[in-house]
């Protein structure tokens, strides 16, 4: 798995309603992964785990607290979000 193919992933997601809505119910990290494969996408939980806190260990107190979801933390650690 690479950080790129997460990114793909995660743009997909962005661009697809039913998709997000998807990832967004995903009660961990292993319902990520599986989702990503169902969608033609290479990711591996410890790779999506490794990627996640990084992104996250930046991210302000106002920022985590507006994350609700295992979809929502993925979203937020990759840049994508509803709006985009």
């Amino acid at each position: 798995m690479s950080v790129a193919d997460l990114q793909a992933f995660l743009s997909k997601v962005s661009s697809d309603e039913a998709l997000r809505s998807k990832l967004h119910a995903a009660s961990g990290f292993d319902d990520i992964v599986t989702l990503a494969a169902d969608h033609g996408h290479s990711v591996d939980k410890a790779s999506v785990l490794r990627a996640h806190g990084e992104a996250l260990a930046g991210a302000s107190d106002v920022q985590l607290k507006g994350i609700n979801s295992w979809g929502d933390a993925l979203m937020h650690a990759f840049g994508a979000t509803d709006a985009d």
